[in-house]
């Protein structure tokens, strides 16, 4: 089974909560928060008390994205609302960020821009999820990358490898064949015309 979290970052913010809503009936059961500084990435996202009020009105459980340059000064906040706290390899610090998404008592995750090695390297907290971004981060809307499904090949070994950035359900397949546990989609699932069967495929 391939979990999926959606993100509800190209959704308008007057819309979040009804789109919220009909994602949650349609049965997804995770939320992907995109963080951006709009220096590492494009300006967008959520801040804490959003995701935290979403969190809490649909009941379900979340993982927060960190696309910002100094990852370690936001872990804090998110740990206390996420059960995983992504952070990217491209981040100054971003080893310190991850041993303190650990101490929090949450799961760490570490995310690969489409440029940097597919490598799984050396010395990362134990459960470590690692997500492979099938597009440059905070660029919403543009196309899977195709190298994105040797890039998955080549981290096999992961303790869980997810996938993030214009994955449609015949995408979520190929990558799941790929060794991908978990994706994340944001414009194809929250735009389908029916959620639950857009879910229904995939899982």
């Amino acid at each position: 089974m391939t979990l999926v979290a959606a993100s509800l970052w190209s959704v308008p913010a007057a819309d979040r909560p009804r789109t919220a809503d009909r994602l949650t009936v349609a049965g997804l059961r995770r939320w992907h928060w995109d963080v951006s500084d709009g220096r590492f990435a494009a300006p967008g996202g959520f801040d804490p008390a959003e995701a935290a009020l979403l969190g809490e009105r649909t009941g379900l459980p979340g993982e927060a994205h960190l696309m910002v340059a100094d990852p370690l000064s936001r872990v804090d906040a998110w740990a206390a609302v996420c059960d995983r706290v992504i952070v990217h390899i491209e981040a100054e610090g971003w080893r310190a960020a991850l041993r303190r998404v650990a101490d929090l008592g949450a799961r760490p995750g570490l995310a690969l821009s489409p440029g940097s090695p597919a490598v799984l390297p050396d010395g990362l907290p134990p459960g470590t999820a690692v997500l492979v971004m099938a597009i440059e981060p905070g660029r919403a809307g543009a196309a899977f990358r195709p190298s994105t499904l040797t890039r998955l090949d080549a981290l096999h070994g992961a303790a869980e490898l997810g996938v993030d950035g214009g994955v449609t359900p015949d995408l979520a397949h190929r990558c799941a064949a790929h060794g991908a546990t978990w994706v994340v989609s944001g414009g194809s699932l929250c735009h389908a015309p029916d959620a639950r069967e857009w879910l229904d495929s995939v899982r």
